[in-house]
């Protein structure tokens, strides 16, 4: 009987997978997904190649570099999730630099995975790429900043006391809701300063293989980090 298989056979064939894909519809999730960049398995039904693609292509672009192959772990337990990365329930998704892995909790939906998945590929390639060249106060920041994942309130920021340096706000970030946030957007305010001072894309360029904050006073003219922030942030703040 090998070689063929037999009117019954097929059909039962045809059942299976029907209710394969029904299964998968149903709980949001499909087999596999491979990319050049990525690799990951149980990829819930509304991550598409292409849109893996559309956001790794833009943060390479920016940054130059060619992601050597990482892989996305997708977590369907809000408990396993936070068990896996440790850093509490804020947490939507996270990079691992010693395993190469993006672990990405259940709270990523299709409204917000473009900016958190571009978030991450940031510090993959920051990794990757620059080592430890960009300074831990910054990389969140600039992270929020290339990936265009949130914008900054100023307002919010100028009614909070301003640190007494800014190279203090190193991730993880921990304490309330409001103390992370207020953290993430300091950083994010301190890469728009950068960015405004000097050719952002040109300082990433000169801070391979060498520390950027090097290059703050001498390229970016900012020779006093914690003035320029103070400065900068009253030059943001709205007139009453």
């Amino acid at each position: 009987m090998s070689g063929f298989q037999s009117v019954k056979d097929q059909n039962m064939s045809r059942i299976y997978l029907f209710v394969f894909v029904l299964l998968s519809f149903c709980y949001g999730f499909a087999a596999e997904l491979q990319t050049n960049s990525t690799y990951s398995a149980d990829v819930p039904s509304w991550v598409t190649k292409n849109r893996i693609d559309k956001v790794t292509d833009k943060i390479q672009m920016f940054l130059e570099w060619d992601i050597h192959r990482v892989t996305v772990i997708w977590y369907k337990n809000q408990t396993a999730f936070e068990k896996a990365h440790g850093l509490g329930p804020s947490v939507l998704a996270v990079s691992r630099k010693n395993d190469n892995t993006v672990l990405v909790g259940p709270k990523i939906q299709s409204d917000n995975f473009d900016a958190v998945f571009g978030h991450e590929l940031v510090h993959v390639i920051s990794y990757q790429k620059y080592k430890d060249a960009i300074p831990k106060w910054l990389e969140e920041g600039l992270a929020n900043y290339i990936s265009k994942g949130s914008t900054v309130d100023y307002k919010y920021l100028t009614a909070h006391p301003i640190p007494a340096d800014v190279t203090q706000l190193t991730h993880p970030f921990g304490g309330t809701d409001d103390n992370i946030r207020y953290h993430y957007m300091a950083s994010q305010a301190l890469a728009e300063m950068i960015a405004a001072k000097c050719d952002l894309k040109n300082l990433l360029r000169l801070s391979v293989g060498r520390k950027m904050e090097s290059y703050l006073d001498t390229y970016c003219q900012i020779p006093d980090l914690n003035a320029a922030y103070q400065k900068w942030l009253k030059s943001k703040t709205p007139k009453t």
